[in-house]
Order: C-alpha cells, then sequence, then structure tokens
C-alpha cells in the first residue's frame, strides 16, 4: 500500500512540475488559433505576433496591432508586448502598447495607463480584461478639461470561440470647452452571443445610458435620460431560418423647461434563410478584402469585383425566395399629441424554390404603411407645416380629425394608399402620383 502511495505521489508532484510547461504549450498554440480567428472575423484590426519565446514558468510575445481602413486597405501600427505567466490550469497574458504619441498617452495618463489582461484556460476559454484608470485633463492653451471615470471591459469567450459573452460599464463623462460642456452618467454594456453557422452569430445584447446632456452658451440645455438598446437574435430548432429584433427606447427628452417623453423604435426580421443569409455576409466580406486590396492586374480584379458582385446579387435573390418580412416602429410622444409610424415589408416563399430576379422582386413584394402625427404639431411649428402641404395636396396625408394620417399597402404591384388604388410606379415605365388625387 506505502508504495502505491509513493508512485500517486510522484505522479501528482510530476503532473504539477509539468503542467506549467503544458499549460506555456497550449497558450501559444491557443494564442496563434485565436489570432487568425480575430484578423479573419472583421475587417477593422490585425494582431500580428512577431516573436513568442516560451518558457517554463513565463513566455514573452512580441507584435503589432494594426488598425486598418477598410476602403483604402491603410494600416496604422501600434505596437504591443506580452508578458505571459503560466498556471498550473491557465495562463495569464499582460500587454503593455507603445503608442507613437507618447506624450498624448502621458498627459492624459500621468500616472497609470489603461491595461489589457488575457486569461486563457488549459480547456480553451479566454477571458479578456480591459481596465482604464480614471482621467483628469486639461489643456491650458483651450481651456477645454476631460473627466472620466475609471471605466471596464470583459469579454469571456468560449466553446472554442464560439461563445462570446461581453461587458462593458463607463460610470461618468464630462467634456468641458470655453462655450459648452458634455457630460454622460452610466453607460453599460451587457452582450451574449454563439456562432450559428459562417459568419452569423445569435444572442442578445443591452446598451444602456442614464443620461446625456449639452449645454451650450446662450441656448436651453439638452438632456436625454433612460436610453435603452436591446437586441434579440435566434434560430428556430432547425436552424434553417433565424430573427432578429432591435429596439431603441428613450424615456425623456427635455429642452430647456419643456420636457417630452417616452419615445421607442423598434425594428425586425423574422424568417431570413440561415444560409442565405450567412451567403450574403460571405459576398460582402468578399467585396469588402477586394476593396482594400491593390491588385497589380486591373482586368482582373475588374473580373473578380464583378464575381463578387453577381454572387452578392445571387444571395439576396435567394433570400428573398425562402421568404422573409421585416417591420419598423415608431411612437414619438409630444404636447401636441403622439406621433406614429408602422412599416411592413414582406416577401413570400416561392413554391419552387427558384430566386427571384431582384429586379422583378417588386412584383412579388407586399407591404403595409401608416403614420399619424397631431395638426397641432403642423401649426406649432411652421417649418414642419411647409414640409407636410405637398403631401397633403398629393393626397398622400388626409385630415383625420386633430391627425394628419396616412394608410398605405401594397400587394401585386398595386398601392392602396388612402383608399385610392394606383399601379406600382416602375423605373423606366413612367407613371407616378397624381398632382392631385
Amino acid at each position: 500500500m506505502k508504495k502505491v502511495w509513493i508512485i500517486a505521489g510522484g505522479v501528482v508532484v510530476v503532473a504539477a512540475v509539468s503542467a506549467p510547461w503544458a499549460v506555456g504549450k497550449l497558450t501559444e498554440q491557443h494564442w496563434q488559433s485565436a489570432t487568425e480567428q480575430f484578423n479573419a472575423s472583421q475587417p477593422y484590426f490585425v494582431m500580428e505576433t512577431d516573436a513568442y519565446e516560451r518558457g517554463y514558468l513565463g513566455s514573452e510575445a512580441r507584435g503589432q496591432l494594426f488598425a486598418v481602413d477598410p476602403d483604402t486597405g491603410e494600416r496604422y501600427p501600434v505596437g504591443w508586448t506580452g508578458d505571459i505567466s503560466h498556471g498550473v490550469t491557465s495562463s495569464t497574458i499582460d500587454f503593455e502598447f507603445d503608442f507613437a504619441d507618447d506624450a498624448g498617452m502621458e498627459a492624459v495618463f500621468p500616472d497609470e495607463k489603461p491595461t489589457v489582461t488575457v486569461t486563457t484556460s488549459a480547456w480553451g476559454s479566454s477571458l479578456v480584461e480591459l481596465n482604464v484608470p480614471a482621467i483628469d485633463y486639461i489643456d491650458d492653451s483651450s481651456g477645454e478639461s476631460l473627466n472620466v471615470s475609471a471605466s471596464y471591459a470583459t469579454l469571456n469567450i468560449s466553446d472554442n470561440g464560439e461563445t462570446l459573452d461581453a461587458k462593458m460599464q463607463l460610470p461618468g463623462l464630462v467634456l468641458r470647452a470655453p462655450d459648452g460642456r458634455l457630460s454622460m452618467e452610466n453607460l453599460t454594456l451587457d452582450q451574449h452571443a454563439s456562432l450559428l453557422t459562417g459568419k452569423l452569430w445569435t444572442g442578445d445584447a443591452t446598451v444602456t445610458l442614464d443620461k446625456v446632456s449639452v449645454a451650450s452658451r446662450d441656448e436651453p440645455e439638452l438632456v436625454l435620460e433612460d436610453i435603452r438598446m436591446v437586441s434579440n437574435s435566434e434560430a428556430d430548432s432547425s436552424a434553417e431560418q433565424f430573427g432578429v429584433t432591435t429596439s431603441l427606447t428613450l424615456e425623456t427628452v427635455s429642452y430647456g423647461d419643456e420636457a417630452q417623453g417616452p419615445h421607442r423604435f423598434e425594428f425586425g426580421l423574422s424568417d431570413v434563410s440561415v444560409a442565405a443569409w450567412n451567403n450574403l455576409l460571405e459576398s460582402v466580406s468578399e467585396l469588402q478584402a477586394m476593396s482594400a486590396g491593390s491588385a497589380s492586374d486591373p482586368q482582373q480584379a475588374f473580373e473578380q469585383q464583378m464575381q463578387a458582385t453577381m454572387a452578392l446579387t445571387g444571395s439576396i435573390e435567394a433570400m428573398m425566395a425562402d421568404g422573409l418580412s421585416s417591420h419598423a416602429d415608431l411612437d414619438l410622444s409630444s404636447p401636441e399629441g403622439p406621433v406614429t409610424g408602422r412599416l411592413t415589408i414582406s416577401h413570400p416563399e416561392q413554391e419552387d424554390g427558384e430566386p427571384v430576379p431582384l429586379m422583378m422582386i417588386a412584383r412579388t413584394i407586399e407591404g403595409e404603411m401608416s403614420v399619424k402625427l397631431p395638426r397641432a404639431l403642423a401649426d406649432r411649428y411652421p417649418e414642419l407645416g411647409e414640409e407636410l402641404m405637398p403631401l397633403l395636396i398629393q393626397g398622400l396625408l388626409v385630415e383625420e380629425g386633430d391627425f394628419y394620417v396616412m394608410e398605405a399597402s401594397l400587394n401585386n404591384m398595386m398601392v392602396n394608399l388612402n383608399g385610392n388604388e394606383m399601379p406600382l410606379p416602375v423605373p423606366g415605365m413612367g407613371g407616378g402620383l397624381s398632382p392631385q388625387m
């Protein structure tokens, strides 16, 4: 029995001694994989590793982080150094960045600098932590000042990079200038996302902002309170279709002594083909890559761009053939009464599954739109009344009691506008709305 315990103890010791080396090896592999996925997932940043020196209890990495202009392909480098410590089951990477404008960084962060720490585990998960110290900066030459509370952001990556959980909080910010002041209170982000397929992610996200105020000389203060944006996307049980809904709410807007609210806007897509949408994202990424690249043969570049454009068009046509619907809702509060708007657009699924040519989609698309706003609002703001007058003359708006109203629908290339039917104008075929109806 004693021999068994000696052997078991020896195994534990060997495991404990070798664990940092094994974790260091895994960390290097995870780092290479993570940077490749990061560079491939978006066109705005490129992480390059110039050197990775792995040791027993620690390692050191050096490289460049490039900010990329997707339109021109121009890259702006920032050097970085990573100090990596190996534990029994995880490694921690502390980053330092070499900013080109050291004087500016010293002025804004004279004592503490922002820190980025990445912790990777042996089972493949990673935690990225950004901590930004408080800022108290005054520009003596301009009289401008910036005060920012200490803030943080975290990104938890798991399931081999296919699940992301992000959090961020900025408690407060005040920017002062001789002619005005901008302040912001408690900006937060909470997001969960899972990779569905290809480039398509689903999940939910919430962004909140307690208050924003803008004050300028000789003008009343503008204050926005309780801003919230919520987005949710999910696929059906078969993962063949997905939908997304995003809403933006604003509880109160005040300008001087006058306050209005609440206000709300919502946009949604439903019954969207996962395969077609993913092909659409792939085509857009390919076009962006071509725009950023510099081809030596202009003719070849033109042909490649035409092929990518045709692929983009084909993915849109395939997506419409599978059917989808969208909606947008607007609700605004005013002292004169509510302002509301609703728009729904849908395209039915094609029975034979054949893509509908992009130029012919207008023949099969369906939709409804309604708008309602108080007449008193136009009376109070003459500029708005002048904008609405042509719409009233053409019959796009009609009077119903104390409101101006528009009710419209589209079906089989026919528009029903406030009870009047007319064919949908086709570009190049003439037609249009009559000056008077």
